[in-house]
């Protein structure tokens, strides 16, 4: 059984929104951000944020606003040393192959943030999922580069201060991955197409991250969208939109026993006949399945359910 809200941007201000992040804090509180637009998703847009404590979703309130500039893409995540860190892209531009990535941080469940650090001196650098914590305590963040439409990583050291590049996959046109950690320290990593074949592709590693297989076509199908995935009971699951077809719904997921050599039947979680896209999802520690995505893009829908419910 799917347990589902919505979430608003904050009363009174712009009517559009997308793109959403969503965490689990190390004491149990759900953040959730998005960025809210009022035409032009490239122009004027902030970043607003909400949490769920005590199983209430507190209204969004806006983290931060560039002013003279527009944002877009948070991502959401925290350290072992407790500190949140919010990752983002600025425009300084018209368009994403113009974002800046840049960040801030909390040291108090997000009362509180720094001041804006700019983290790459080139545009074009965009993000979109987590990073994941590997076993030497760096983060690997996966990133792509807009002007080449190449995937890349990114990788920081403690205090996660600073961000390099470390890794640059050759293939073309598959962006915005989402790299899962499996029970072994297994590394999958999943990318959306910006081209035909309108198929989501997989690539692995096991040597945390120096190098990666070459990335192959899946049978899940993509319609050039966003998608999310986790590992549950050691399964690979991936929330996407289930066509080829010229639009942003069904939402769906699928996963595979098998390290993605096959994939079970799909389940559709939303199949309204409008945008359902850019999921979030996360496996939260009471092995509850969290998840966050555009609604039409004037809201964010949150679904919570039990992991077996399709794994």
């Amino acid at each position: 059984m799917i347990d589902a809200e919505f979430l608003h941007n904050p009363v009174d201000k712009d009517l559009f929104c997308h793109c959403p992040s969503i965490m689990e804090t190390q004491s149990g509180t759900l953040i959730a951000s998005w960025y809210v637009y009022p035409e032009d998703e490239h122009s004027d847009a902030a970043l607003v944020l909400a949490k769920k404590k005590h199983g209430r979703w507190s209204h969004s309130e806006f983290v931060l606003n560039s002013g003279k500039y527009s944002v877009g893409n948070p991502v959401l995540f925290q350290d072992p040393g407790g500190r949140i860190h919010l990752l983002y892209v600025v425009l300084k531009g018209h368009y994403w192959n113009d974002a800046y990535l840049h960040g801030v941080w909390s040291e108090d469940e997000g009362q509180t943030w720094s001041a804006p650090v700019q983290h790459w001196q080139k545009p074009g650098m965009m993000i979109r999922h987590p990073p994941v914590l590997l076993d030497s305590a760096t983060y690997l963040l996966p990133a792509y580069d807009e002007r080449s439409r190449q995937s890349l990583l990114l990788s920081s050291d403690p205090p996660y201060s600073k961000w390099e590049e470390t890794y640059r996959f050759s293939s073309p046109d598959i962006i915005q991955s989402t790299i899962v950690k499996s029970d072994s320290g297994k590394l999958y990593k999943f990318f959306r197409p910006t081209t035909d074949p309108r198929k989501i592709r997989l690539s692995h590693s096991t040597n945390q991250g120096k190098t990666w297989s070459s990335p192959q076509i899946t049978p899940l199908p993509n319609p050039l969208s966003g998608i999310s995935a986790f590992t549950a009971n050691n399964n690979l699951v991936v929330i996407y939109n289930h066509t080829e077809e010229h639009q942003r719904w069904p939402l769906s997921a699928s996963w595979s026993r098998d390290e993605g050599k096959t994939w079970e039947k799909v389940m559709h979680l939303d199949e309204v006949q409008f945008e359902v896209s850019y999921p979030s999802f996360i496996l939260g520690n009471n092995n509850r399945v969290y998840g966050v995505y555009t609604y039409n893009r004037r809201m964010i829908k949150y679904v919570e359910f039990e992991k077996g419910s399709f794994i």
